[in-house]
């Protein structure tokens, strides 16, 4: 479950940067978001953390791979069958 910090910065990212992987503008998104910037950094580790936003360390980019909790697909268990 996600904070309102970040359910609104995930809302901002995929109404700003959608699918396409591009360095995230934090001061830009601060002001979207009505946020501190310290805010927004650690909305951003946590979307990383539960698998909303995917982080290219390499290229130092982000890409949003989810933009509700709902769209999130749930990993179950295995089933003994």
């Amino acid at each position: 479950m996600l904070d309102d910090t970040a359910r609104k910065v995930l809302t901002v990212l995929f109404n700003v940067y959608r699918y396409n992987p591009s360095n995230i503008d934090i001061l830009y998104i601060s002001q979207r978001s009505l946020r501190t910037e310290d805010q927004v950094k650690d909305a951003i580790n946590e979307l990383v953390k539960e698998g909303f936003v995917f982080w290219d360390r390499k290229e130092n980019t982000f890409k949003v791979l989810y933009s509700r909790e709902e769209a999130k697909p749930v990993v179950w268990g295995r089933w003994n069958l």
